[in-house]
């Protein structure tokens, strides 16, 4: 199969992103690609092989990829990030290329030429008028993030939240994301408690529609993806003030209160006629851990959250890491991505955070 040498030349660049060069796992994934690769010319009968990228669609010789798992939509996603639109790998490729060019692309390094990996660009012609017109129909406005903001602040007195104003908005940030990953920076500075809630929802939802976005998801999928992001935290104005801006520590029933959030985000979401499932789900679910190990709300039967809610989890963390709050200070890029690479196989899933490490620094560069 002609997918499976993208997906482990993906799995070799996210150990790479979250390990050392010379750890085991970094070393035993080149070793994968290597065998991969010579597998796969034996089956192509070559003794090289070329990737193309066009658009968002992976060819190989006059056959396209079909993109069926996450693994090649990562390696999709690198290219892209990369600007490398052709990949070619001839035989005779060792370790120590192989290793040189996956730290290049984990770690943001100039790709340098080689004798068995060559890389490069294609040449196309795309018609930008229909995409222009979309653009401007779609373009998120001060205005209609104001409207969505102020309904957010009334929130504790009337209960009740505009879903076809809050769908609107996240079409708008879908395309914010879709003209640049620079969209992923925070949105404005803070005046008061439930703004931040309504801001770090927001900078939540534009990380997971870059997620989502990175991973081939589009559309109605996709925007679901987004509300599910905006709407993860909603449980949280449910909580009195007192204990959400406490600079201390919470007592017992003060932290009670507070991991109380996610179900009553997800009770209230359920009641609301509109409400995507998933966004019900991802309220439920973005603090439970990915090893299935007991965090909030405890569960009866562990289980392995959803997508969205693993890529919500990590929205949700860094950009918490990187604001001021009455209880912490925040704390750099470099340090909040340490912490997500300790906390990988445990309360993260390793491939959404090595993919998410590389989008940030992407967008930033």
């Amino acid at each position: 199969m002609l997918d499976r040498l993208p997906g482990q030349i993906a799995g070799a660049i996210n150990a790479r992103t979250l390990y050392p060069p010379n750890h085991p796992r970094v070393l035993e994934s080149i070793g994968i690609v290597l065998r991969e690769l010579q597998q796969t010319l034996q089956e192509v009968q070559s003794d090289s092989i070329t990737y193309l990228l066009v658009g968002d669609d992976l060819i190989v010789g006059d056959e396209v990829i079909r993109k069926t798992n996450l693994s090649v939509l990562a390696f999709i996603d690198i290219m892209k990030q990369r600007r490398v639109e052709r990949l070619t790998l001839a035989a005779g490729l060792e370790a120590a290329e192989t290793q040189q060019f996956v730290d290049a692309l984990a770690t943001g390094g100039k790709l340098r030429p080689m004798a068995h990996i060559i890389v490069g660009g294609v040449r196309i012609v795309m018609d930008e008028e229909s995409k222009e017109e979309d653009r401007k129909h779609r373009e998120l406005s001060v205005d209609q993030l104001e409207i969505v903001r102020e309904a957010w602040a009334r929130f504790r007195v009337e209960r009740q939240l505009p879903i076809d104003q809050l769908e609107e908005l996240v079409w708008s940030l879908i395309e914010s994301v879709a003209r640049t990953t620079r969209s992923m920076l925070p949105l404005a500075k803070l005046k008061a408690h439930d703004e931040y809630t309504f801001v770090h929802s927001v900078n939540v939802s534009l990380l997971v529609l870059a997620q989502a976005r990175s991973f081939g998801i589009w559309g109605p999928m996709l925007h679901a993806f987004g509300m599910a992001g905006l709407l993860h935290d909603i449980g949280k104005l449910t909580v009195p003030e007192s204990v959400l801006t406490k600079p201390g520590t919470l007592d017992e029933n003060e932290w009670g209160v507070m991991k109380s959030h996610p179900r009553e985000g997800a009770w209230y979401l359920s009641a609301i006629e509109g409400t995507p499932t998933l966004a019900v789900i991802v309220a439920y679910e973005h603090h439970l851990r990915y090893d299935g190990r007991s965090n909030y709300p405890v569960l009866r039967t562990p289980r392995v959250p959803n997508l969205a809610s693993r890529m919500t989890a990590i929205a949700d963390t860094y950009d918490a890491m990187l604001t001021v709050r009455p209880y912490q200070q925040p704390l750099g890029r470099a340090a909040a991505f340490e912490i997500l690479r300790k906390r990988t196989g445990t309360f993260y899933d390793p491939v959404l955070v090595a993919n998410f490490i590389r989008l940030i620094e992407s967008s930033v560069s």
